[in-house]
């Protein structure tokens, strides 16, 4: 029995909201502001909003760090009734449409303050204006990885993006940008953030964190070379640490640490995750998962992320922190064929996680496995052993972080697959790895296209 239909048809009772009346700025009662502290404020309620871990939708939270591992492979699907977690993807579907609105509330205050704010000149108008660069770009790189299809290269100016709004017009429809066009929104706002130079660590969303995204956006939209030296920059301001400090880090419950460049949830006391932490172990860390960690006794991370009884360990988190940049480097290089380069990287993560360790070498790679659920990679090619390694290694290393590990089903060819629960089959299909736009977004703009397959509902 296969358990879709139900979830996404609750899609057509969602009420009549459109895109245009989440970035409706000038409701009854409400004043636009004038000056760049007045401006200010719509980004601190963000900020604070991130520190508190209710930030859901743009950022994350640790709540949603566990429901994105929950709809991947990581944690296996053998689950009793009694389980307080979702079962699969389409359990939540619904939900999905909520976290479109969400962003583009957040698109709203950015263009206010972008649009509005006159003042961008002084310290405090360029930290304002930088942040919601940041924010507005972060924002729209969300909504290209969930409600669009995986960025093809060669296809992107011919693929659905999501509508591009960069300032407030309460009679506009926007139809649907191009992937490449949104692609290319995304980048820029990124850039004109990273021109500002904002360092404040008040402001969080800070110069670092700009690269950061730039990194990851190249990254997801294929484009290798140019993800290769911003990432860089990153990896050498953050430099990879290893053993104690390691473990500090990835232990650490609230407080930022080592060379994480952003966290949610740093304004919470020690204990706040411990419900979910809990909610965590009900359900067994997949075996696949644990077999990767063929050097287990000198594996750093194993005895850190799981439990004896292989339940999981790992403190909840959403963070931002430098391994990945190595991880988006490594795999970048091995795309442009630079084999030598993406060993060193491959080699540099690993070094700081495994002691003794033994360097990979193009003649001691692990053969790839014919049985993983990935097999094959961005561009859709067969998996080389060395791209294999890096996958798993980013799928070690970044357990129960960001939701990484769907993210990067989707990224990798969208495999199925299903787990049976008290005699149902629930099914993970290929097109559920993109979100649906809101029905009542399609029927007040009949120019917005809705994603493939939700259109049956």
């Amino acid at each position: 029995m296969r358990r879709i239909n139900l979830y996404i048809t609750g899609i057509l009772l969602l009420g009549m909201l459109s895109c245009t009346e989440y970035l409706d700025v000038k409701k009854k009662s409400e004043v636009i502001p004038e000056t760049a502290e007045e401006f200010s404020s719509l980004i601190h309620y963000y900020l604070r909003n991130l520190d508190e871990a209710s930030d859901y939708y743009v950022f994350g939270e640790y709540t949603k760090t566990l429901s994105f591992e929950c709809y991947s492979d990581n944690l296996d699907g053998d689950l009793s009734l009694s389980s307080r977690l979702q079962v699969y993807v389409g359990t939540d579907i619904n939900s999905m449409t909520s976290r479109y609105k969400y962003i583009y509330e957040k698109i709203r205050d950015c263009n206010i303050i972008l649009g509005e704010m006159e003042d961008k000149s002084s310290e405090l108008g360029k930290k304002v204006a930088a942040a919601a660069y940041t924010l507005r770009g972060m924002c729209y790189y969300n909504l290209m990885r969930e409600f669009c299809e995986p960025f093809d290269k060669a296809k992107a100016s011919g693929m659905n993006g999501v509508p591009l709004v960069e300032k407030f017009d309460m009679e506009a429809k926007p139809a649907r940008a191009t992937l490449r066009e949104t692609f290319d929104f995304i980048v820029r706002d990124l850039k004109a953030a990273i021109d500002m130079n904002q360092t404040d660590k008040k402001y969080r969303l800070d110069v670092n964190v700009a690269k950061f995204y730039l990194a990851r956006t190249y990254f997801w939209a294929q484009e290798w070379d140019l993800a290769i030296p911003i990432a860089k920059e990153i990896l050498e301001t953050f430099p990879l640490i290893k053993g104690e400090a390691y473990k500090e880090m990835m232990k650490s419950e609230v407080a930022q640490a080592g060379n994480e460049l952003l966290r949610a949830g740093t304004s919470k006391t020690k204990g706040y995750t411990d419900l979910n932490f809990g909610y965590s172990q009900t359900r067994p860390v997949a075996e696949d998962l644990i077999n990767l960690f063929t050097e287990k006794e000198n594996d750093v991370r194993y005895n850190l992320f799981f439990t004896n009884k292989l339940l999981n360990n790992k403190t909840l988190r959403s963070a931002i922190r430098s391994a990945e940049m190595c991880l988006v480097i490594a795999e970048c290089y091995a795309h442009l064929g630079d084999n030598d380069n993406a060993l060193h990287y491959l080699n540099l993560l690993r070094e700081n996680r495994i002691e003794p360790y033994v360097a990979y070498t193009m003649s001691n790679l692990p053969a790839v496995d014919a049985a993983a659920r990935i097999q094959v990679d961005a561009m859709g090619k067969a998996l080389t052993p060395l791209m294999a390694a890096i996958l798993n290694e980013r799928r070690k290393e970044l357990y129960m972080e960001n939701g990484d590990r769907w993210y990067e089903l989707k990224r990798n060819g969208r495999p199925e697959f299903w787990w049976g629960v008290s005699g149902v089959k629930y099914e993970t299909l290929k097109f559920l790895y993109t979100f649906p736009i809101p029905k009542s977004d399609i029927v007040l703009n009949p120019a917005i296209i809705q994603n493939p397959e939700y259109s049956k509902y």
